[in-house]
């Protein structure tokens, strides 16, 4: 309950972080993924599952190297909620994060409150869909 908990509170500082300067501190992504990682170690599959669960991260840091569209600390933060989710949890993660924030991009396009190059940070729609995921897991 603790780790969910620090987990939370970390979602939210760095959810916030995004909204008001799209940058993340380093320390701030690296005490938080501290309890994400514990909260992982704890899981039946062991490190695979926690490699395969880092999949969206990875795909997400790639993506950010190479067009400079993502933001590195939006891969750090789903690299490591993935590696505590596993890799059916993570992808689920990551599919409603993405659905969450084409929903909001819809909205804003349809009401002319956003361009096509409007740049929206991800991490609060991947916090929300972490948050949903925690409710309907219990």
């Amino acid at each position: 309950m603790w780790i969910t908990i620090l987990t939370a509170v970390w979602l939210l500082a760095v959810s916030i972080m995004d909204i008001r300067s799209r940058r993340v501190p380093v320390w701030l992504l690296l005490l938080g993924g501290l309890p994400v990682l514990l909260a992982g170690g704890y899981r039946e599959g062991g490190g695979v599952n926690m490699v395969l669960g880092a999949l969206p991260g990875i795909l997400i840091l790639a993506a950010a190297f190479a067009t400079g569209k993502a933001g590195y600390g939006d891969g750090i933060v789903l690299l490591f909620l993935g590696m505590a989710l596993g890799s059916g949890k993570s992808m689920l993660l990551f599919g409603a994060s993405l659905f969450m924030i084409s929903v909001c991009s819809m909205v804003l396009l349809a009401l002319k409150k956003a361009g096509r190059n409007t740049g929206i940070p991800y991490l609060p729609f991947l916090s929300a869909a972490w948050l949903v995921l925690r409710i309907w897991q219990t």
